[in-house]
């Protein structure tokens, strides 16, 4: 775990931070514990307020429950054991009678002359500075556990082995406890607080004595030692789970922190389908998602009357219990469904959440119910943040289940309109959701896909503009296919087909396309050596850039090639010979411009240091700009020459 960051916690009730607070506030007095707390949260909320509260009321309490002429956070062990006592407080002894501490037992006893003659130094005394108490300090109302823990037993085991002579008489747990009483809702803030005030008064800390037994330092020793020579941890779940930041994950058999094994995978072998269908009502969503195998769909509208395929109805349930009515609201059916789900003992392969957008307004009324509001205007500073964050965490935890087949259905919405940069005004086509949930529910799928009903003819469209939302990150050649189980799965596998042998070309890119031969059907340029605008070169590549640097370079070793790389000299037919390139008219005032301008006005990438045009049609098909004739002078112009205008004519006298 070391070098392993989290996110703070910065809930006001931190056990870390108040725990933390208590011992400043012990050691050092309210003030510095005061200070400490509020640094240690960028904003400070009323709920912070009550804590520091709690705080400044508990610490002198407590405070005065200890002796003085202690000791803070003493460092106690050796190189196998390390720990700090929270305050260790020298003893004054009276051993002017009987009681004395033996050797033996290490315990207080009376000795009489029969346990006298067992004891090799007899009756004596132990100076005062060579016996102490310890106290750790606790914030907590859970003093009972702590009554079994072994913290103290080993403390008192180490010192007493580290430090020969000195004896540890009394060990204590200074609990002090946690006042939690809630704001009702029928009270101000002031009101509260002056509650809160009562309350504390109430409330005192006290000493919690424990025995020591020499059986704690056993289970520790032999506990450590099983750790130490473990080669399996198996997960041991306890009450200290509630505070590790990472319960959910481990709890859930998420090993994520495990890096996977470096080898590539297999695509043709990924067969689970995420997919978001919309489109509008009675277009057959449920059907095609029926015909999956095995599915279980969680319904919201009832619309199940004609599928056969198992369910849970996501709605709000009311049980009744003699005279109590209880409601379960619908998202914490859904929220339930999702994590029953995660589990994985059942044998569904196909999840299908249908409609997806009573999911989020399920959602919205659970947040606000929880929250006391009536709506996300109540609160608007955090309820649409509180909302959107719930509904999106529950969907990526469902998206992410591993079955074979994960299904959303929405209905689509046709009330929005679009303005077009001609002024023209249409309706868009989207699934019927927030925009920005629904575009973040789209990256979590694999398609987005509109099921489309004319008459009985119904097809998946996989069509994506400006006025329909869909598309996804698989690759499809038909846009449209029957709305069938069968013609779907042979869209994922061609797509994965093509993932697959891209890379086994060496990577997710596409061939380049074979080179054009005169005979391939490349239009011929145009009168003024211009082709049409639909063919013109796109821009440089980077790596003629850098083949046109170097020639203008002067290409010192002789070795540079147009299209990168050292020329090879080998030649082992020894029949090739180089062809022929047409001059550039432009080239001495291409270079000129090149070196003038100190590389800003960049070279032309078809040109080398003798001027020679490498471009397939030569000079005459260059797209930059016309070039002259040999007779005439080459006009000084740029790479990006100005359009060229009308000449204004002159007022017309009558």
């Amino acid at each position: 775990m070391e070098g392993l960051n989290t996110i703070p916690d910065t809930e006001p009730d931190n056990a870390l931070i108040l725990g933390t607070a208590l011992h400043t506030g012990i050691e050092e007095g309210v003030e510095q514990a005061l200070a400490f707390y509020q640094s240690s949260f960028p904003i400070l909320t009323d709920d912070h307020i009550h804590e520091m509260m709690k705080l400044e009321a508990m610490i002198p309490k407590a405070k005065a429950l200890l002796p003085p002429g202690g000791t803070f956070e003493l460092p106690i062990g050796d190189s196998d054991f390390t720990g700090f006592m929270d305050y260790l407080v020298p003893v004054d002894l009276d051993l002017t009678g009987k009681d004395e501490i033996c050797d033996r037992c290490q315990e207080w006893k009376r000795c009489d002359d029969s346990y006298s003659g067992h004891c090799p130094y007899g009756k004596f005394t132990i100076p005062s500075e060579n016996t102490f108490d310890l106290y750790d300090f606790k914030y907590s109302n859970n003093g009972k556990s702590y009554s079994v823990s072994g913290q103290l037993h080993e403390y008192k085991y180490w010192y007493e082995l580290t430090h020969p002579g000195h004896r540890i008489r009394n060990m204590y747990f200074l609990i002090v406890p946690k006042v939690k009483i809630r704001q009702k809702k029928t009270e101000t803030l002031m009101q509260f607080r002056d509650r809160l005030q009562d309350a504390l008064k109430e409330a005192e800390p006290y000493l919690m004595p424990v025995q020591y037994d020499p059986m704690k330092i056993v289970d520790f020793l032999t506990g450590t030692k099983h750790m130490v020579e473990a080669t399996d941890f198996p997960k041991n779940p306890n009450h200290f789970c509630g505070w590790c930041e990472y319960q959910e994950y481990c709890e859930k058999g998420w090993d994520y922190m495990l890096l996977p094994k470096n080898e590539r995978r297999n695509l043709n072998a990924t067969k689970k389908k995420v997919v978001w269908l919309y489109g509008a009502p009675f277009s057959g969503k449920t059907f095609f998602a029926n015909q999956f195998p095995d599915p279980l769909m969680l319904n919201t509208d009832g619309n199940i009357k004609f599928v056969d395929a198992p369910y849970i109805a996501i709605r709000d349930t009311v049980t009744v219990e003699g005279r109590l009515t209880k409601r379960q609201l619908a998202w914490e059916v859904f929220s339930d469904a999702v994590t029953e789900l995660e589990k994985k003992q059942n044998d569904f392969k196909t999840i299908v959440v249908d409609l997806l957008e009573d999911t989020y307004e399920a959602c919205r009324v659970y947040i606000c119910d929880r929250q006391g509001w009536k709506h996300e205007s109540d609160d608007s500073f955090r309820a649409w943040d509180m909302v959107t964050s719930e509904f999106l965490n529950t969907v990526k935890r469902l998206v992410n289940l591993d079955y074979e087949n994960i299904i959303l259905i929405s209905h689509e919405d046709r009330s929005r309109d679009l303005t077009r940069k001609s002024g023209d005004k249409i309706s868009s086509i989207r699934p019927n959701l927030r925009e920005k949930v629904a575009n973040k529910v789209a990256g979590m799928v694999d398609l987005v896909a509109r099921i489309v009903a004319d008459d009985n003819d119904r097809v998946l469209s996989f069509k994506a503009s400006e006025v329909i939302f869909g598309g996804g990150r698989l690759t499809v050649h038909n846009k449209e296919i029957p709305l069938d189980y069968e013609a779907f799965c042979e869209v994922y596998e061609e797509a994965n087909q093509k993932a697959a042998g891209a890379m086994k070309h060496g990577g997710n890119t596409q061939a380049t396309p074979a080179p054009e031969t005169a005979d391939s059907g490349e239009q011929k340029p145009t009168r003024g050596g211009r082709k049409p605008k639909e063919e013109e070169t796109p821009a440089p590549n980077p790596e003629d850039v850098e083949d046109a640097e170097r020639a203008a370079a002067g290409d010192p070793d002789g070795t540079w090639t147009p299209g990168g790389g050292e020329a090879d000299d080998s030649d082992p037919m020894g029949q090739t010979e180089p062809k022929a390139l047409p001059k550039c008219p432009d080239g001495e005032r291409i270079f000129k411009q090149f070196n003038d301008s100190k590389g800003e006005i960049p070279l032309c990438p078809n040109i080398d240091a003798g001027h020679c045009c490498h471009k397939e049609g030569g000079p005459d098909a260059c797209p930059l700009w016309d070039r002259p004739k040999d007779t005439e002078p080459a006009p000084k112009m740029d790479v990006n020459p100005p359009r060229r205008t009308r000449k204004k004519r002159e007022p017309h006298e009558d």
